[in-house]
C-alpha cells in the first residue's frame, strides 16, 4: 500500500509543457495563421482523441502489448540489453510508450542505465495515474517527430497539410515510425531509411489484417512527405486579435477562400495606390445574419519597408470622415425633423466661428434630404446635427458601439458629423451590420470571431427599421465610382446601400457597403497617418468595396415596408407636414413612433394683380379684383444660391409699383445676423477689409448701406460692399433699399 501510494505522489509530480503553438482555423478547419510556442516548437493542441488509424500503427510499430503491460515490458527490455550487449553499442531501446512518456516528461534527459531506472519508475507512477488511453493521447501529444515538430497533430499538419483524421495508411505509418529516431530521420532527412522504415509498417499492418493487399499495394506507391510546410499567413492581425483567448486552436468564423481572395484584392489596389504614397488598406465583410467576421484583413503594407505592416488598423482609431452621416439621417427620421423628401438649407453657415464647406466649395441654396445625404454635402448635415443635439447624438453613438466617442459635446462640436471624433474600422462594421439587421427586425448583435464563441450581446438599435430601410435605400443611389458607371444596366451587377467618407487632410479613405447579408468596410489610407492628395474615399476605397462585393453571392434587395410604419400626408413640395398654403399634398411612410415633422414654411399666400405679376394690398390696389394665389416661395438668402447653382428663382413676386416693398424682398446674405467673423491680417498687422453682400427681389433696386448707423454708400446691380477698418467687437450693417425695404444684421469681428 505504501508503494503504491509512493508512486501516486510521484505520479501526480509528473508534468508535461503546457504551452501550445496559437493556431487559428478557418470556419472549415484550415489552417490561416500559427505561432510557435515560447520555446519555439511547433507543439500543437490536440483536440480530439488519436484517429484509429493512427493508434493501430503507432501501437504497431513502437508498442505492440501496450494494453497488457503495466508500463514495462520486461521481455523487450531483456531483448534490448541482449542486443545491446551483442553489438556492444546501442541498437535496441525496449522502452515502452509509457516509459518514452516518461522519458519525454523529464526532457528527454541522455539515456543511461540511472535514466532507465527513473523512467521505469515514472512509467509505474503514469499507469496508476492515468489510463491507457490517456498515456496514449499522452504520448500522441508529446513526442517528437523531428525538428521542432511536436506530436502527431502538429506533424499532420507541416508534413501534409491536413488533419490526422485524413490522412491515409500511408501517411499514418509515415508519422508513426518518426519518434523511433526524430533527430535522424524526418522528412526530407534520410529517405531512404525512412521509406524503409514506412514500408516495413505497412506490410505489418497488412499483416495483422488491417487491410488488404491491394490497399498495401497503393500504400507502398504512396510518396513520402519530403518536406515541412510552412503555414500561411492570411490572418495575422486577427491571430494577434485573438491570442489573448485561452484556448491554443482557434475556430474562427473566418471563410478562407473568401479571406484569400479579399487579400488578393486589397494588394491589387495596394500595389496601385503605393505609387502614390498611399500605403497601407484594411478591410472586414460581416455575415448580417449571425454576425460573424467572414473576412478581417487588418492591414495591407505596400510600402517600400513595410514599417507598419504589424498595426492593426481594423482596431485603430481612424476620423471617419461622413459615414456617420447617414446614422444622423436615420435618427433625424425618426424624430421627425426631416422625412426622406424633406427639403433641407445648403447655404453658406457661421457659427461661432465654425464655417464648413462642402466638399466641392459650392453651394445649392436647397436640397432634398435624400439628396443632400447621397451627395455627402456638409451643411446640411452640420444643420441637422445642431437641431438634433450633438449631446444626443453622442448618446446614440455610444448606445450603437462606438466606445470611442467618449467625450462630451463641447469637445467635439457640430464639427463631430464631419469627422471630429475617432473611430475604428469594426465600429463601423458594427453599426451598418446592425442597420441592416434592423431593417430585417432583428436585435443588434457583437460581431463573432470565433464559432465556438456565440455569446454576443443583443441589444435594441436606436433607429428603427423603417427609417432604417429607407436610409439604405436612399444610399443605393449614391454615385458609384466612374468605372462603375452605368451599373444599373448589367443585370451582373449587385444593388448596394454605400457611403464614403474622407477626413480632414485627406488622412482616411473610407467606403462601407450594406447588402442585405453582408456588411463591407474598406479603409485606405497610411496606417502613419500621413495624408496624400487625391486620397479619397470616392476615388480610392470605392473601387475595393464593389471588387469585394463582387466576391459575394448575389442576392436581392431588402423587400418593401409592411409593419412598424404610419402614413401621413405631407406637402409635395417640400415633405414637411402639409400646410395651409401648400397646393398639394401627398402621403409618406414614416416610422410608427416617429415625430410629428414640422409645417411647411416655404409655401405662402399672395393676392396678385390681374396680370398676375406683382402682389398687392388692400393700402394700394383694390383687392377685389386680385387674384388668391399659393406659391412656393424662398427666402432671398436661400433663393440667391439657388438661382446660382441652378438658376431657378422663387422668390415672392414683386410688389406693386403702387404698394410699398416689404422687408421680406430683401436680405444680407453675408455676414449672417449673430455670425462671428474673422478677419485675416496683412503683412502690415492690419485687418483686411470685410466684403458684404445683400440680395433684393428687385433687380432695379438701389441699395443703401449704414455700417453702425454711418451711412457707407449705396450700390446698384452688385450689391457687394467692402468695409474696412472694423474694429473687433460687435458691429450691425443696415441695408436699405430705394421702395423702402429695410433689413439689418447684427455679427461679431474676432481676432486670431
Amino acid at each position: 500500500m505504501v508503494g503504491l501510494t509512493s508512486l501516486w505522489l510521484i505520479g501526480k509530480q509528473i508534468s508535461f509543457n503546457r504551452d501550445f503553438a496559437k493556431v487559428l482555423y478557418d470556419r472549415y478547419g484550415n489552417i490561416i495563421q500559427a505561432s510557435v510556442s515560447k520555446d519555439e516548437q511547433w507543439r500543437m493542441h490536440c483536440d480530439q482523441a488519436m484517429p484509429a488509424h493512427l493508434k493501430k500503427a503507432i501501437l504497431l510499430f513502437e508498442d505492440e502489448y501496450f494494453y497488457k503491460h503495466p508500463g514495462v515490458n520486461p521481455l523487450s527490455i531483456l531483448k534490448a540489453m541482449k542486443a545491446n550487449f551483442k553489438a556492444k553499442k546501442v541498437v535496441r531501446g525496449g522502452s515502452t510508450i509509457t516509459m518514452q512518456l516518461a522519458r519525454i516528461s523529464q526532457g528527454n534527459k541522455a539515456r543511461s542505465y540511472v535514466q532507465k531506472t527513473k523512467e521505469i519508475v515514472l512509467s509505474f507512477a503514469l499507469e496508476l495515474l492515468y489510463t491507457k488511453e490517456e498515456i496514449l493521447n499522452l504520448y500522441g501529444q508529446y513526442a517528437p517527430f523531428g525538428g521542432n515538430v511536436v506530436g502527431y497533430c502538429a506533424a499532420s499538419w507541416k508534413y501534409f497539410e491536413k488533419p490526422a483524421s485524413q490522412l491515409s495508411w500511408a501517411e499514418v505509418a509515415s508519422l508513426a515510425v518518426l519518434p523511433n529516431a526524430p533527430a535522424k530521420i524526418f522528412p526530407g532527412q534520410d529517405q531512404s531509411s525512412f521509406l524503409r522504415k514506412r514500408n516495413f509498417l505497412l506490410h505489418k499492418l497488412e499483416a495483422k489484417d488491417h487491410f488488404d493487399k491491394l490497399s498495401l499495394k497503393l500504400a507502398l506507391k504512396e510518396d513520402l512527405p519530403n518536406r515541412i510546410y510552412h503555414f500561411e499567413a492570411r490572418a495575422p492581425h486577427l491571430h494577434q486579435y485573438l491570442k489573448s483567448a485561452k484556448a491554443s486552436n482557434i475556430l474562427s468564423t473566418v471563410d478562407g477562400n473568401l479571406q484569400a481572395k479579399a487579400i488578393e484584392t486589397l494588394d491589387h489596389y495596394g500595389r496601385t495606390y503605393s505609387s502614390s504614397g498611399i500605403n497601407n488598406l484594411s478591410a472586414i465583410i460581416l455575415d448580417n445574419h449571425s454576425g460573424e467576421v467572414l473576412s478581417y484583413v487588418g492591414n495591407r503594407d505596400h510600402s517600400a519597408n513595410q514599417t507598419n505592416r504589424d498595426v492593426d488598423i481594423n482596431q485603430a482609431e481612424r476620423s471617419p470622415g461622413s459615414t456617420l452621416k447617414p446614422l444622423l439621417y436615420g435618427l433625424a427620421f425618426d424624430d421627425g425633423i426631416i422625412s426622406p423628401g424633406s427639403l433641407m438649407e445648403d447655404v453658406p453657415i457661421f457659427l461661432n466661428g465654425f464655417s464648413p464647406q462642402n466638399y466641392d466649395r459650392t453651394f445649392s441654396g436647397l436640397i432634398k434630404s435624400s439628396d443632400a445625404l447621397t451627395q455627402s454635402l456638409n451643411i446640411p448635415a452640420v444643420n441637422l446635427l445642431q437641431e438634433y443635439g450633438v449631446q444626443l447624438f453622442i448618446d446614440q453613438l455610444v448606445s450603437m458601439g462606438f466606445e470611442n466617442t467618449d467625450k462630451d459635446d463641447d469637445h467635439y462640436g457640430l464639427s463631430l458629423i464631419l469627422g471630429s471624433n475617432e473611430v475604428s474600422l469594426m465600429e463601423l462594421a458594427r453599426a451598418y451590420m446592425n442597420l441592416a439587421r434592423t431593417v430585417s427586425k432583428k436585435a443588434a448583435l457583437e460581431p463573432s470571431f470565433q464559432l465556438n464563441n456565440r455569446h454576443q450581446r443583443d441589444h435594441k438599435f436606436p433607429i428603427s427599421s423603417v427609417s432604417a430601410r429607407q436610409i439604405l435605400e436612399i444610399l443605393t443611389e449614391v454615385k458609384r465610382p466612374r468605372q462603375r458607371d452605368g451599373w444599373e444596366h448589367f443585370n451582373s451587377k449587385q444593388k448596394l446601400a454605400w457611403k464614403t467618407g474622407t477626413s480632414f487632410g485627406n488622412r482616411d479613405a473610407w467606403a462601407v457597403g450594406v447588402l442585405p447579408s453582408y456588411t463591407i468596410v474598406v479603409w485606405v489610407g497610411n496606417a502613419s497617418g500621413e495624408g496624400r492628395k487625391g486620397l479619397t474615399g470616392l476615388s480610392k476605397a470605392g473601387p475595393i468595396l464593389f471588387s469585394l462585393v463582387d466576391l459575394l453571392p448575389r442576392e436581392d434587395w431588402f423587400g418593401p415596408i409592411l409593419h412598424d410604419y404610419k402614413t401621413t400626408e405631407v406637402c409635395l413640395h417640400s415633405a414637411f407636414k402639409l400646410g395651409p398654403h401648400c397646393s398639394a399634398g401627398k402621403i409618406v411612410q414614416v416610422a410608427k413612433d416617429a415625430g410629428q415633422l414640422k409645417t411647411c414654411q416655404y409655401h405662402a399666400h399672395f393676392v396678385l394683380d390681374s396680370t398676375r405679376n406683382y402682389q398687392i394690398s388692400s393700402r394700394c390696389y383694390d383687392v377685389a379684383k386680385g387674384i388668391d394665389t399659393n406659391m412656393f416661395v424662398l427666402k432671398p438668402r436661400i433663393n440667391h444660391y439657388l438661382k446660382l447653382a441652378k438658376g431657378q428663382d422663387f422668390s415672392a413676386p414683386k410688389m406693386h409699383p403702387d404698394c410699398v416693398n416689404n422687408s421680406h424682398q430683401l436680405a444680407i446674405i453675408y455676414p449672417p445676423s449673430e455670425s462671428r467673423v474673422l478677419l485675416p491680417r496683412e503683412i502690415n498687422n492690419e485687418h483686411q477689409g470685410l466684403i458684404s453682400k445683400a440680395a433684393t427681389a428687385n433687380s432695379q433696386d438701389t441699395l443703401f448701406w449704414f455700417v453702425d448707423n454711418d451711412f457707407i454708400q449705396y450700390t446698384v446691380n452688385d450689391h457687394s460692399l467692402l468695409i474696412h477698418n472694423l474694429e473687433i467687437g460687435k458691429h450691425a450693417i443696415a441695408v436699405s433699399s430705394i421702395s423702402g425695404a429695410q433689413t439689418t444684421t447684427v455679427f461679431e469681428v474676432i481676432d486670431e
